[in-house]
């Protein structure tokens, strides 16, 4: 992800646990696998909820660049 790469925070809008659809500004750090072999996962920082977040891939629907930097918390995967 080039947004990560740059250090900028990201946009995404994507559907929660309990059915809503929220849009966050987040610190992107990385995509790993979910857990035994489920669908790759987004981690990063939730700037809303101060704290590490995770994503399923398939319940965002929307990322856009932000353009404000941010300096890493951990090292970025991508």
């Amino acid at each position: 992800m080039k947004e990560a790469r740059a250090q900028r925070t990201v946009l995404i809008t994507a559907a929660e646990s309990d059915g809503s659809v929220e849009t966050r500004e987040i610190e992107p750090y990385s995509l790993r696998p979910g857990k035994q072999g489920a669908e790759q996962r987004l981690f990063g920082w939730c700037m809303t909820r101060n704290a590490i977040r995770s994503w399923s891939i398939s319940n965002i629907q929307k990322s856009e660049p932000t353009g404000n930097d941010f300096s890493p918390r951990w090292p970025i995967e991508f």
